[in-house]
């Protein structure tokens, strides 16, 4: 405001010069009714209070339920409830909804239906909305027989027990989570910060005495040589507080490492902890939402220390270390002035390809067309034509993907990536597929936003999203894969061009 005033004296002295008296009154007339305007604009953006919604809905199945898996194992309990988060933000006329739910993955069409029912009923716009999940393996089987239900509807030959299925409990409970969001909106303030938690996550990649790279090659493996790619200890959050900034409402927290538990009960793993110790600082109302950072070759498994640790101890200790380190780092920081935009951005990707004799082999089996293991054989075939934890590429062509304009050009599959602007230095980034964790740490080297908040698994289930090194490598994720090798760096490149787009 101080330099458009000083711009405008600068033009009326030069008027006031350069022509007659009553020439630069009228000027001064116009200038003077520019700059009131501009004043007014100005207060109206910084006037606008930043406003908050959060909304929590449960979406646990009963027990006795699919429990995720290939093939899915039936559920034997509940150690802690799996739930539906929502963020609702609005600023002005700006207005977008964040979504993380405790499964595994976001089919597009779960994503879909959700977006457009809010959209609908609460008026945020379909593209400011993202819905992504936490990974948790311990979560419900949603893959071929969601689609079935989807199928159904949209067909209109759905019947009374698909009224009262789980699917239909899902749907309900994750627009719920957003629509009480929604409408329970409160002007909030907002400290934004980075933590750090160092040994909580390792690289699940590494490179053999024999050249290749393996995954999971087993502890104390004395073929192991070293880690083949990075972690990534940082712990991002934002605490979000009463506009007196005396109390805490909800936060989000973002750490890149996979699940910790397996068994047959029902868990949303890490995140339950973190919660439950954030809430013993900062009240039972307090809501904690995580989002799960670019974890596609990071589990939290050290493979240089033979102790395995009871599930149930590492879980809680994961989860309580992640909540001290925000805790700790948050005494630090200042409040800042919230700038709330959004930006979405569809692109779109090639899918790897599969010969007729690769398909005919993954339906009918006989003498592998590779030299590999037969656990990869079997993922093989899972990525070309056998549906097991996300759609393979066979039914991708089917339901999702683009066919292409002409021949010799690949299948391609729209790829959503989203971007929340919360204040000049705090971004939530979001994109689909399990993202190596390499994506995450070039796309905060190359932000503009000091806090860059990178949550994987958003809006469509697409496996794992490796680098073109890791292609090059090979091993279980690179197999697993369904975007051609590039994907994930064009991704990152389409991210920091909107990311700059929204620091100007």
């Amino acid at each position: 405001m101080r330099i458009l005033k000083k711009s405008v004296m600068r033009l009326i002295h030069y008027y006031s010069k350069a022509f007659k008296i009553r020439k630069a009154a009228f000027i001064y007339g116009q200038l003077f009714l520019i700059l009131t305007i501009g004043v007014i604009g100005c207060k109206k953006i910084e006037s606008s209070p930043f406003e908050l919604g959060v909304g929590v809905a449960d979406i646990t199945p009963p027990v006795g339920y699919w429990r995720y898996g290939y093939p899915p194992v039936k559920s034997t309990g509940i150690k802690d409830s799996l739930y539906a988060k929502a963020l609702v933000f609005k600023q002005g006329d700006e207005q977008g909804a964040l979504l993380i739910c405790n499964l595994l993955g976001i089919p597009r069409d779960l994503s879909r239906i959700i977006r457009e029912q809010v959209s609908k009923e609460a008026g945020i716009p379909f593209q400011n909305i993202t819905v992504s999940a936490t990974h948790t393996h311990t979560s419900p089987a949603i893959t071929e027989e969601f689609q079935k239900f989807i199928d159904n509807e949209v067909n209109g030959i759905l019947v009374d027990s698909d009224e009262t299925s789980y699917f239909r409990y899902l749907i309900n409970g994750m627009t719920k989570a957003v629509m009480d969001a929604s409408e329970n909106r409160k002007a909030v303030k907002m400290i934004s910060g980075i933590g750090q938690a160092p040994g909580l996550s390792f690289n699940r990649r590494y490179l053999m005495t024999d050249g290749k790279v393996r995954f999971n090659p087993g502890r104390l493996n004395p073929k192991t040589v070293l880690p083949a790619g990075p972690v990534d200890p940082d712990v991002h959050f934002v605490l979000f507080t009463s506009e007196d900034g005396l109390s805490f409402n909800a936060s989000l927290t973002v750490f890149a490492s996979h699940y910790v538990r397996g068994g047959t009960e029902f868990s949303s793993d890490y995140p339950y902890y973190l919660e439950e110790n954030l809430k013993d600082a900062f009240g039972e109302n307090f809501v904690s939402v995580f989002g799960l950072g670019p974890c596609g070759n990071i589990n939290t498994v050290n493979l240089k220390d033979s102790t395995i640790e009871n599930a149930d101890r590492k879980v809680e200790k994961m989860g309580n270390t992640l909540a001290e380190v925000v805790k700790n780092a948050d005494i630090k920081k200042k409040m800042s002035r919230p700038d709330f935009k959004v930006l979405s951005k569809v692109i779109y990707l090639p899918l790897q390809d599969y010969s007729q004799e690769e398909l005919l082999w993954s339906k009918e089996g006989g003498t592998s067309l590779y030299p590999e293991s037969s656990f990869f054989e079997q993922r093989r075939k899972l990525k070309i034509s056998v549906w097991g934890v996300q759609p393979p590429l066979e039914q991708l062509r089917l339901k999702e993907a683009i066919p292409p304009s002409f021949f010799g050009d690949p299948w391609r599959l729209p790829v959503e990536i989203h971007v929340f602007k919360l204040d000049k230095q705090t971004a939530i980034v979001t994109m689909p597929g399990e993202l190596f964790t390499e994506f995450g740490i070039e796309l905060k080297k190359m932000s503009p936003f000091e806090n860059t908040m990178l949550i994987e698994l958003a809006n469509a289930d697409i496996a794992y999203v490796p680098t073109i090194q890791a292609f090059q490598e090979g091993s279980y994720e690179a197999i697993n894969s369904r975007l051609a090798p590039g994907s994930g760096e064009r991704m990152v490149e389409e991210a920091l061009i909107m990311l700059h787009q929204l620091s100007k």
